[in-house]
């Protein structure tokens, strides 16, 4: 019985809350670089909005994981594949790493762009890097093919995590999508009941 409630407790709201601005802030991200790219209208505004918007990709990840340390997150149940375990918490590391590092080479991009496509409010990268020892960071064109590889490695990552989630509702009928999207929270008690005939109450959240 404990292992069905620990099933369905939910993260805490601050974290879902940020993993769905990190989500919506990604999109907004790709809208506006896409459009940047190959986009008819001002190239300048897209370029700013997609600055910003990563910019806000790389806030949210680091509040992320401070509470990652802060806060526990439900544990998973006792039967759980030990594989599909090492497997998710190695994709949301990943995960993790290239929602840093994306963002990161961004700013090297934009910080060498001040004569064309400067982002209003952003400090240069280059003042950071010279007060470190490692000096100045890479420059922009390597920094550029960086990021733009790091962007579809992270789209192709987002794709599988999309696609994972929606395996553990419909084939497994576990927990995983449900604590992660509060609007279905109504649904609570379905998945167990499907699993087992038998009906578990739902974790306060």
């Amino acid at each position: 019985m404990v292992e069905h409630l620990e099933q369905w407790k939910r993260p805490n709201i601050v974290s879902v809350m940020t993993h769905w601005a990190g989500a919506w802030s990604m999109l907004l991200a790709l809208y506006f670089g896409l459009n940047a790219v190959y986009g008819s209208g001002s190239r300048q505004e897209a370029f700013v909005a997609h600055a910003y918007a990563g910019l806000t990709v790389l806030g949210l990840v680091i509040v992320r994981l401070f509470l990652r340390t802060m806060l526990p997150w439900p544990k998973a149940t006792a039967g759980s594949s030990r594989i599909l375990l090492l497997l998710a918490e190695g994709m949301h590391w990943t995960l993790y790493g290239l929602m840093l590092l994306t963002p990161l080479t961004g700013w090297i991009v934009a910080s060498s762009m001040e004569c064309c496509m400067a982002v209003p409010g952003l400090p240069s990268i280059n003042a950071v890097g010279s007060a470190l020892p490692i000096g100045r960071p890479v420059d922009a064109m390597t920094a550029y093919h960086v990021h733009v590889f790091l962007v579809w490695s992270l789209l192709a990552l987002i794709s599988l995590h999309v696609l994972a989630a929606l395996v553990h509702h419909f084939v497994f009928r576990d927990t995983i999508l449900v604590r992660m999207i509060p609007v279905l929270g109504g649904r609570a008690g379905s998945a167990p009941a499907l699993r087992s005939g038998r009906e578990y109450p739902t974790a306060p959240t």
